[in-house]
């Protein structure tokens, strides 16, 4: 009488599949993680053209581009540009007369998804403190072109007298007075797009402002505070150029503090701008500084190509 064996797999070859099954999702995993940063890059695109397109409609109804801040301690443009992105209700909850310190606590905690990265973070990040002692608020991933390193020694790329060669500046304070306590016109910016004098596609608007992973929430030096607080330059403005180039995310761990006026991002080496025409534009973190400085002035004069 002949005994019958049961079929089944030895232990050997049960190591064998799970070795190669190891195998293929190792070499599957960064083909899917490129897939979903592509469609995170996109998604990224695709807020900075929204904000470009209310920017032309800010511009086309005010007259003006908003400002960076209209004074010191009031409100971002950000909170400008919310009515001309679908966010009329929020828009409503605040007073740009009233500076950022006496503005609802919970409104400014709250953010239209349209100021974030999706590769960075989401919008449900908040400042960890703001350095006035201010209410903490909603943080935010873009940040308006304040111009090129020329202006940086004094300061006056965020100040609000002098001229210098960005598009989204401080209110300058003879056209933004405040009296009481209150920002009269409630805020009006420098420029229109005439001013624009290198011409709309070769200047950077807005713009992927570097922000360390270590560092989120943490204002002032670390520049990532409440983006609807204008006591805070580099939450809502930033420049480059010479000394300054961009920085992504490969570059944080080397150099994050004490350069938080930079633009950068948090994709492997790209940087997402909105152009002054309403497109937008994907570059290398690799751009050379001077490429750079003349994509952000807006009055230089000089030749650029916007590197892809």
């Amino acid at each position: 009488m002949f005994r019958r064996h049961k079929k089944g797999f030895t232990l050997i070859e049960l190591l064998v599949v799970i070795a190669i099954i190891g195998v293929l999702t190792g070499l599957l995993m960064p083909a899917v993680q490129r897939v979903r940063e592509s469609g995170r890059r996109t998604s990224c695109l695709n807020n900075l053209r929204q904000v470009g397109l209310a920017i032309q409609s800010y511009e086309g109804t005010r007259k003006y581009l908003p400002p960076a801040r209209g004074a010191d301690m009031f409100l971002t443009w950000p909170v400008y540009l919310m009515p001309f992105m679908e966010g009329n209700n929020l828009a409503d909850q605040f007073d740009l007369r009233q500076p950022y310190a006496t503005q609802n606590a919970t409104t400014v905690q709250i953010g239209l998804p349209v100021y974030f990265c999706p590769t960075r973070r989401g919008p449900e990040i908040k400042s960890k403190f703001e350095t006035e002692g201010e209410q903490i608020g909603v943080v935010g991933d873009y940040a308006g072109n304040a111009g090129t390193t020329q202006y940086l020694p004094n300061d006056d790329w965020a100040l609000y007298t002098n001229e210098v060669d960005g598009v989204f500046n401080s209110g300058y304070a003879s056209q933004n007075p405040v009296v009481g306590g209150l920002l009269v016109n409630g805020g009006k910016g420098r420029y229109r797009l005439a001013d624009i004098k290198d011409g709309l596609s070769n200047t950077l608007f807005i713009g992927e402002k570097a922000v360390s992973q270590d560092s989120f929430g943490q204002p002032g030096g670390r520049g990532d505070g409440c983006i609807y607080n204008g006591n805070e330059p580099p939450v809502a403005m930033r420049i480059g150029g010479i000394g300054m180039p961009l920085q992504t995310k490969k570059q944080f761990d080397v150099d994050a503090f004490g350069r938080v006026h930079q633009f950068g991002s948090f994709h492997s080496d790209l940087v997402n701008f909105s152009v002054g025409d309403g497109s937008t534009n994907t570059v290398r973190g690799t751009m050379e500084e001077e490429t750079l400085r003349r994509l952000l002035s807006r009055k230089d004069g000089l030749p650029v190509t916007i590197e892809q």
